[in-house]
């Protein structure tokens, strides 16, 4: 499953050390392969960097083949997929930024990582309206984006809620695999390990810390073609998402607020600064070339829009579209006749169907 080159990247993440003693050994040897095939000659080196107890942890690991196999062993069992920076799944985008993580560590379907990214971000404390506004956003651009965001009540719910049923989501932890945080989470990120894709760039036994979801951040924008913030305070993480995605010269687009709204005060913020005012989905469809007029004129929703471009390439047995879209059998059958009634599918028989135009 995994290379020569992905296997040493992996088993050089596995140690507890912080960006940059990893990038130091990077550099040292060009690649973690070399690394360990050099590791002798080079140990003195290796010293300097991490000290003499985690010098001899990293040679230990490497006396035998036991170490990476029970590495590869334990990964497979908690059901993560390591992604590491050599992997053709790696995503381009991410390559980019000057601190991209060395291996990410995911659940679900990791094939997301090669889709158009967007991501929507807001934050606990977001408005009912603004609320439904961002799950309705999520829905109407899952079509044509995975959509990124976190884990938490608030902003990131509603963004899940609103592109979980195309499947095309993608959560990024702050923490390891054998944690959630908080608690009332679990049944929400099981969903999205399920239907979407969870990734994070820590160990699994790598406990939630405070000062760990700002550097999350840089994930999330470093992964995406482009940022929404809905709502977020003066100092909030989503503030913190939308810098990180400006500085990488990614589009940056942000909800207006009224005066005297605390939620919209960062918003308010970054459109004085480098934001694109957003006030309609066509604000960010037209940045990136897609064109919404069709979809909107026969007002379909984001599931009826994922099945109908589903169908696009040719007639489909129920159980394709399911597969292609994330969704349920039992849902498309629902789908499948109000598209029937909006003229857009066509039963062909035996459970098939077909777009109409």
């Amino acid at each position: 499953m995994y290379t020569k080159e992905e296997k040493a990247e992996i088993w050089l993440d596995s140690f507890h050390l912080d960006y940059g003693k990893k990038a130091r050994l990077y550099q040292l040897a060009k690649h973690p392969l070399e690394l360990a095939r050099r590791f002798s000659s080079l140990r003195s080196e290796i010293e300097k960097i991490v000290g003499d107890a985690m010098c001899n942890a990293l040679a230990s690991s490497l006396e035998t083949s036991e170490y990476v196999n029970g590495l590869m062993q334990t990964y497979a069992e908690k059901r993560i997929r390591c992604v590491s920076f050599s992997s053709p799944l790696y995503p381009e985008l991410l390559r980019q930024i000057p601190d991209s993580p060395f291996v990410l560590y995911c659940r679900g379907k990791a094939e997301l990582l090669h889709e158009r990214k967007f991501a929507i971000v807001g934050s606990r404390r977001t408005l009912p309206q603004i609320l439904r506004t961002a799950e309705r956003y999520a829905r109407d651009l899952s079509p044509y984006f995975s959509i990124v965001t976190g884990i938490a009540d608030g902003g990131d719910s509603a963004v899940i809620a609103g592109a979980l049923a195309s499947g095309k989501l993608i959560s990024v932890l702050a923490y390891g695999f054998d944690y959630v945080y908080p608690e009332c989470n679990r049944v929400l990120l099981e969903k999205v390990e399920k239907q979407g894709l969870v990734l994070t760039e820590h160990l699994p036994d790598e406990a939630p810390r405070s000062f760990l979801f700002p550097a999350r951040n840089r994930i999330i924008a470093g992964l995406s073609e482009g940022v929404l913030v809905i709502s977020g305070g003066e100092k909030s993480g989503t503030r913190i998402t939308a810098d990180y995605a400006y500085s990488y010269g990614r589009d940056v687009f942000a909800f207006p607020y009224s005066l005297g709204v605390e939620s919209g005060i960062g918003c308010n913020a970054i459109l004085k600064e480098y934001a694109k005012l957003t006030d309609n989905l066509v604000d960010i469809a037209d940045a990136f070339g897609i064109n919404l007029t069709e979809a909107e004129e026969v007002l379909l929703t984001g599931a009826e829009l994922a099945v109908y471009n589903s169908l696009k390439d040719g007639e489909a047995h129920i159980s394709e579209i399911a597969e292609r879209t994330g969704l349920k059998q039992h849902e498309i059958s629902s789908v499948l006749m109000l598209l029937e009634m909006k003229k857009l599918a066509a039963p062909c028989g035996g459970n098939r169907w077909a777009a109409v135009k």
